[in-house]
């Protein structure tokens, strides 16, 4: 693996005198070393749920946390700083394309020598700082259905080539993109807030957690402070891929599998209803934005908008204001693509495959996905602004992956 370069600690820096912070969870120990060779032990006390971690060794110059796992595997995760931004091409990969780069990852004889030989070179720029693999919250959820081996091979590979970096829930980008449309967010998203190390990045409600009562904000010096919340989530979200007790949530199932009816209810109404044909795109937009009605009329409340307004724009506007939007856009047309088909069945996993493809295509540089959804997001190319490149196979996607990474 390539060396990033030390980072530029002076010596005002809290971290300026430490070369290294060994934590071993099982036990509480853990140890200081300082650049003048002297070293500090402590305990802490164990850490509950820290199961899969023999040893993490943080390493101040490189903002890197080592990762030694009671298996024997070993990993480094990139902490970053609320300055750290991309700075290298983004590769989104569908769950399946994660299996098949565990499956090499493995030595598995399911995979095929040319596929194999893909996906060692994908391996090898990550290895070499050239590209980011990030991980995203659909990706835990498909995960967490798996258990034991079949899931602590595939999550290790997804931690260990992730390095910490995670998609933001398109919950998020969708609330950021609705604030932005009316004015009350005067910055667009970029790729350096969708693709990110910053601690929670996976969830939707980062801004409500409350900080733990028996750790005040205030106690620790702010840098210190962030350091410690960066190394306590990627230790965090290491063991929550690699957990071998499979979690599925009965609710959230059957809310998806509702969501997904309420759509294939709805296609075949379309179809039956000769009269809904002329108007199939107001039909599709009203029922592509009833998913998350609460959140346009939000933010157009926080942006001060009158009913009146609100009304001029949702009849007049709403239609191309929203295809100019980079996630929002393809949710919208893929919904309507998908509406247009009654003959294509609407299934529970579509819930996550359409908002966390949607979220990619638009910012990521390169999207490898499942055949379906990237067969629509295609479609939909030329009536949304430009994203990623979209591929339905890695080898295809190999190339363009090449070209950015040089």
């Amino acid at each position: 693996m390539s060396v990033k370069p030390p980072l530029e600690l002076g010596p005002q820096h809290p971290m300026f005198a430490i070369a290294a912070i060994k934590h071993i969870p099982a036990t509480g120990q853990v140890e200081i070393t300082r650049t003048d060779g002297r070293t500090v032990r402590g305990n802490i006390g164990t850490t509950t749920g820290h199961d899969a971690i023999r040893e993490s060794v943080f390493v101040p110059r490189t903002s890197s946390l080592k990762i030694e796992l009671t298996s024997g595997t070993n990993l480094t995760m990139e902490i970053g700083t609320l300055l750290t931004s991309v700075n290298r091409p983004v590769v989104y990969l569908d769950q399946n394309h994660w299996i098949d780069l565990a499956r090499y990852c493995t030595g598995s004889s399911q995979i095929s020598e040319d596929r194999a030989r893909v996906c060692r070179r994908i391996t090898e720029l990550v290895e070499a700082g050239k590209i980011i693999l990030p991980v995203s919250g659909a990706h835990l959820v498909e995960i967490a259905k798996k258990a034991d081996r079949q899931r602590r091979d595939v999550a290790q590979v997804m931690v260990k080539h992730s390095q910490g970096w995670q998609m933001i829930s398109p919950l998020r980008v969708r609330a950021h993109e609705l604030h932005h449309l009316f004015g009350s967010e005067p910055a667009a998203l970029g790729k350096s807030q969708v693709f990110t190390l910053d601690p929670h990045a996976l969830w939707a409600d980062d801004k409500n957690r409350q900080r733990p009562a028996d750790r005040p904000a205030g106690t620790l010096p702010a840098e210190i402070q962030g350091l410690i919340d960066r190394i306590t989530w990627a230790e965090a979200l290491l063991e929550t891929f690699v957990d071998p007790e499979s979690t599925i949530s009965d609710i959230g199932t059957e809310m998806a599998e509702k969501w997904a009816n309420s759509f294939q209810e709805l296609a075949i109404h379309v179809r039956n209803t000769p009269q809904a044909r002329p108007h199939l795109r107001d039909v599709t937009r009203v029922r592509a934005l009833s998913d998350f009605i609460q959140d346009v009329a939000r933010a157009a409340l926080v942006a001060g908008w009158s009913t009146e307004e609100f009304q001029q724009w949702w009849t007049l506007r709403a239609e191309t204001e929203i295809a100019a939007i980079p996630m929002l856009g393809r949710f919208r047309e893929l919904v309507h693509l998908r509406l247009s088909n009654a003959d294509d069945k609407w299934h529970r996993n579509d819930l996550n495959d359409t908002l966390f493809l949607c979220t990619a295509s638009a910012y990521a540089d390169v999207v490898v996905g499942e055949k379906k959804m990237i067969s629509y997001l295609m479609r939909a190319q030329g009536k949304v602004p430009d994203g990623a490149r979209l591929f339905r196979r890695i080898e295809d996607a190999l190339p363009a992956i090449e070209t950015a990474a040089a």
